[in-house]
C-alpha cells in the first residue's frame, strides 16, 4: 500500500484521459468533415460552429496532455516519497532525483496536493514533509542504550552515538 500517492487517484485520471481520447476522436472527424463542407459550400454558419467545436477539442487536448504529464510525474515521484527514510524531501532533492528542475517539481508537487494526487504530506515551500501515524517507531540503540526514533520500514543512525541502528 502505498502512503503518499493515491494510486486509486491516478486510474481514474487514467481512466478519464481515454475517455477524453474516445470523445475527441468521435467528435473530430464529423467537424472537420463539416467544416470542409461548410467552406466549399460558403455556408458561414457551419464555418463557424464546426471552428467553434474545433476549438473546444483542441482544450481538450491541451486538458488531456496536461493531465497525462502530471499523472506521470507522479508516478515517477512516488518511490522517491515511498523510499525516503526521515519524512522529509526537499526539492533540490526531488529535482536531482528526477532532473525535472527545480520550479517545475515545486509547481508538480503543488499541483498533485492540490488535486490529492499526492496524500499524507505538506508543501513548505522548500521541502515536502511526508506523515503517517504509524511512521515512526522506538529502537534502543545496541552501543549505548539510547532511545530514537526511526521510521517504520526504514534504518538510521542513533543520534547519541552514531551507531547504526535497526528494527530487529
Amino acid at each position: 500500500m502505498e502512503r503518499y500517492i493515491d494510486r486509486e487517484k491516478i486510474k481514474g485520471a487514467d481512466r478519464l484521459r481515454i475517455a477524453c481520447y474516445v470523445l475527441a476522436g468521435i467528435m473530430l472527424l464529423p467537424m472537420i468533415v463539416i467544416l470542409i463542407a461548410g467552406i466549399e459550400d460558403g455556408e458561414t454558419n457551419m464555418v463557424v460552429v464546426a471552428s467553434l467545436l474545433i476549438t473546444i477539442l483542441t482544450a481538450e487536448a491541451v486538458f488531456i496532455a496536461l493531465l497525462t504529464v502530471k499523472t506521470g510525474r507522479a508516478k515517477r515521484y512516488a518511490p522517491i516519497f515511498e523510499e525516503d527514510h526521515d519524512g522529509i524531501i526537499t526539492f533540490e532533492r526531488i529535482n536531482e532525483m528526477t532532473g525535472y528542475g527545480l520550479e517545475q517539481v515545486k509547481k508538480d508537487i503543488k499541483w498533485l496536493l492540490d488535486r490529492g494526487f499526492l496524500k499524507n504530506a505538506v508543501y513548505d515551500g522548500e521541502k515536502v514533509i511526508l506523515w503517517n501515524e504509524v511512521d515512526y517507531i522506538d529502537i534502543t540503540c545496541p552501543t549505548c542504550g539510547a532511545v530514537n526514533q526511526v521510521r517504520f520500514g526504514s534504518s538510521d543512525k542513533c543520534s547519541h552515538c552514531g551507531s547504526y541502528l535497526r528494527r530487529v
